[in-house]
């Protein structure tokens, strides 16, 4: 029995060990990936960042953080977020977000509020750390722009995964239901959203530890594997493939089948898209290339511009990562 205890005692003064000298290690690998980071021209402050968990996870958790992109575009502000890893498994990663938090994208400053969001996700065990798989979810979303539009989601889902062996390319996946406009547009149909949709990107390098420095990697290529919107009287589905260039703006086709295609309309017109004396003409035009109230148009992107079949709708977005 005696030597039974002694075994106990130093295995477990061994793990101990184990945990002070890898809890050390994370601490600084931390630090040093911050220092990295600015060294490239990120800005990353915290008012406090602390590890924790003994004795069977890590457990990190950074206070009133806030992560500028080096060109100033993007800016990530929260009170808090909490990651907590197995201390067998620290490739393995669990996060969880404060209620509130502010995303800046360009002069876009979005509030996030969210029921429940955490992430899971897990990279290679390498001293690239690969990216590998990523689940965020939340029972409740709540997007708003400083303008006071925005969306509003019960149960939400986001899923990332690396689709080895093929290079630098990764599957996504959102669902997002009872999804509803926060200030409501005249001409939208009533009741709630659901929407899924499912993507595959090419970038131009892997995401890894040295994915966003100096630069976020580039989308090359984008193929939208399938698109299902359901609102009210809508049902609007597509797939289709875009390259994009070293700018942003995407080259191909997204090819779009609306049923309750008039209430497409409606909605291109209360969002802007096209302008309100051009409504008439649109819609007789629908009618006319419609059959049994279902509308099948190419979204066309091309020197720039897009076009919903014959109908011009302006610049082209920019697509790139976050």
């Amino acid at each position: 029995m005696k030597l039974l205890l002694t075994v106990v005692l130093v295995v477990a003064a061994l793990y101990a060990g184990y945990w002070v000298l890898a809890s050390r290690g994370l601490d600084g690998g931390l630090r040093n990936g911050i220092a990295a980071a600015e060294a490239q021209g990120w800005r990353i402050e915290t008012e406090s960042l602390t590890t924790g968990g003994f004795p069977s996870r890590f457990d990190v958790t950074a206070r009133e953080l806030s992560v500028t992109s080096p060109d100033g575009t993007f800016v990530w502000q929260t009170p808090w977020v909490e990651t907590a890893a197995l201390s067998y498994r620290p490739n393995k990663v669990i996060a969880v977000f404060a209620p509130s938090q502010t995303v800046t994208v360009g002069p876009q400053i979005i509030a996030v509020n969210a029921d429940g969001l955490r992430a899971s996700f897990a990279v290679a065990a390498t001293t690239a750390l690969g990216f590998d798989t990523m689940t965020a979810e939340a029972q409740g979303l709540t997007v708003t722009t400083a303008a006071g539009t925005g969306l509003s989601a019960g149960k939400s889902l986001l899923a990332l995964r690396a689709l080895d062996p093929q290079p630098n390319t990764y599957e996504g996946f959102l669902s997002l239901d009872d999804l509803v406009t926060v200030a409501g547009l005249p001409g939208l149909p009533a009741g709630a959203a659901r929407l899924t949709t499912d993507a595959t990107m090419v970038l131009d390098r892997p995401l890894d530890r040295h994915a966003m420095m100096p630069a976020r990697p580039l989308i090359q290529e984008l193929t939208l594997n399938s698109l299902d919107l359901t609102w009210g009287d809508l049902r609007l589905t597509g797939s289709g493939a875009l390259t994009v260039d070293a700018a942003g703006l995407p080259t191909g086709q997204i090819a779009l089948k609306a049923k309750g295609w008039d209430t497409v309309v409606d909605l291109l017109a209360a969002t802007g898209a096209i302008a309100p004396q051009s409504v008439q003409t649109i819609r007789t035009m629908a009618g006319l290339l419609s059959a049994d109230d279902t509308l099948s148009l190419p979204l066309t992107f091309a020197n720039g511009g897009m076009a919903l079949g014959p109908i011009p709708l302006g610049s082209a977005p920019v697509i790139r990562l976050p």
